[in-house]
C-alpha cells in the first residue's frame, strides 16, 4: 500500500463528514478557508476545514510544488470539484475544492 493511499481515503471521509454537516456561515462567506469565514463559524466547522486542508497539501503536491491530477481524481466524491487554479502566481501551485452547496477550500504551495 502506497503512504498517501491511507491518507486519500481520510480526505475523501473528512470531505463527505463535511458535505453533511451544518456549516455555520453566517456571513455567507463562500471562501471557507479564508480568515474571515474562520472568525465567523463554528469550532466544528473550522476543524474539517482545517483538516482537509491539512490532508490535501499532504496528497494533492508532489516534492516540486506541483499538482498530481490523478490524486486529485481519486479524491472526487460526489458534490465536490477539485481543480487547480490556472491564475495563479507563476512560482505557485493553487488548489481549489469546490463543496456543493457550501463554498471552497483552496490549498498552494510553492513551486521549485
Amino acid at each position: 500500500m502506497q503512504p498517501h493511499t491511507r491518507t486519500t481515503a481520510e480526505l475523501r471521509s473528512t470531505l463527505r463528514e463535511l458535505l453533511t454537516h451544518e456549516v455555520c456561515n453566517p456571513d455567507e462567506d463562500p471562501h471557507l478557508s479564508g480568515v474571515l469565514f474562520f472568525c465567523a463559524t463554528d469550532e466544528r466547522t473550522r476543524q474539517l476545514v482545517e483538516r482537509i486542508e491539512l490532508l490535501a497539501s499532504e496528497v494533492f503536491f508532489d516534492p516540486c510544488g506541483r499538482a498530481i491530477a490523478q490524486r486529485m481524481r481519486a479524491v472526487a466524491v460526489d458534490g465536490v470539484c477539485i481543480k487547480e487554479k490556472r491564475k495563479a502566481p507563476a512560482d505557485e501551485t493553487v488548489i481549489r475544492i469546490a463543496l456543493a452547496d457550501k463554498g471552497y477550500i483552496t490549498v498552494s504551495t510553492a513551486r521549485f
